[in-house]
């Protein structure tokens, strides 16, 4: 794949959020299912502020590459290379990454990004030893690439 300038991404998710119906609440907990669509909402607040109107209009979009881990005594979260496609958002560009995702339901404030993604955090990330069904950690329905 093209990467322009990838980045290494982890992004925590919260154990839960509070729904309220009327005058009562209750917990959502997080599942593998909830953590793919809050995601794919990230990757859709992400595209429309790197790409604005060209991300509906022209399918244009950042390129990822996602994996998530956790569940059970581990808290859920994703490890990833995101691309910044754009030399001129290269200074800002961790920044809307971290607002991207705290704008989501069950964006939890640790984040880490790094600039300058490379072959050893790809390793990382697909590693077996914390992946009890490794094809199924890679989220797919996420992955875009050119």
């Amino acid at each position: 794949s093209k990467f322009v300038n990838p980045h290494s991404v982890t992004l925590t998710l919260k154990q839960s959020v509070v729904v309220r119906y009327g005058q009562s609440s209750i917990h959502n907990r997080i599942s593998p299912d909830r953590a793919v669509r809050n995601f794919r909402h990230f990757m859709n607040r992400l595209n429309r502020r790197v790409y604005g109107h060209s991300f509906s209009r022209h399918g244009k979009r950042v390129q990822v590459i996602p994996v998530l881990e956790g569940g059970g005594p581990t808290r859920f979260h994703y490890h990833c290379v995101i691309d910044c496609p754009r030399a001129e958002l290269s200074d800002t560009f961790p920044n809307i990454i971290r607002e991207c995702w705290l704008h989501t339901d069950y964006g939890y404030d640790q984040i880490d990004v790094q600039p300058r993604s490379d072959g050893g955090w790809v390793n990382y990330i697909s590693k077996f030893r914390t992946k009890s069904e490794f094809d199924q950690s890679i989220d797919w329905t996420n992955l875009h690439q050119h």
